[in-house]
């Protein structure tokens, strides 16, 4: 990960206040992640950083366009992402207070990689189901694959039809 040096905010310096910070998430940002659903993107993200006394609260708004495989036919898919997430860093030892919104950083620290969390924060925009809707955006899936579907279909089927001669047993009572 040390491609994502560019995703860490030095917040050690900075005075109390609202802070604006601006990345640009590309290819090569989810390359860094191994077995990404995500293969593809082109995000802007904007994380608004709220500097306050033993607490930073961090307000991250992403919009853009990511890449992920259709369930149907495995060829790219594009989706249009925008959404908005929150995070709270308190200082201190690690203790039940951590939870997926809350982090506690240990107070010596003066730096935060937010590079993960945006990658579960965009992965979390997913949707369960990634078809290609061809009513809707003109994706449409590879003809090739959908025919290569359809074949396997139609062998299961025949596979699926038994013997005559077993038909009878099938009748049998087992008590």
């Amino acid at each position: 990960m040390s491609e994502l040096k560019e995703f860490v905010i030095n917040f050690g310096s900075l005075p109390a206040g609202e802070h604006e910070f601006h990345f640009e998430v590309t290819d090569a940002f989810f390359l860094q992640f191994e077995n990404s659903i995500i293969q593809k993107g082109d995000v802007g993200v904007l994380v608004v950083l709220d500097k306050q006394e033993g607490m930073l609260l961090l307000d991250f708004t992403m919009e853009g366009e990511v890449s992920v495989p259709c369930d149907r036919c495995l060829e790219d898919l594009y989706l249009e992402i925008e959404g908005y997430n929150e995070l709270i860093v308190k200082f201190g030892e690690s203790s039940e207070e951590e939870t997926d919104d809350i982090i506690v950083l240990p107070a010596k620290e003066y730096e935060l990689n937010v590079a993960q969390y945006i990658y579960e924060f965009l992965t979390l925009m997913i949707p369960m189901r990634n078809v290609h809707d061809e009513t809707e955006d003109g994706q449409v899936c590879d003809p090739e694959a959908l025919k290569a579907i359809e074949k396997l279909l139609l062998k299961e089927n025949e596979e699926d039809k038994t013997d005559p001669r077993w038909d009878a047993l099938k009748n049998i009572n087992p008590n």
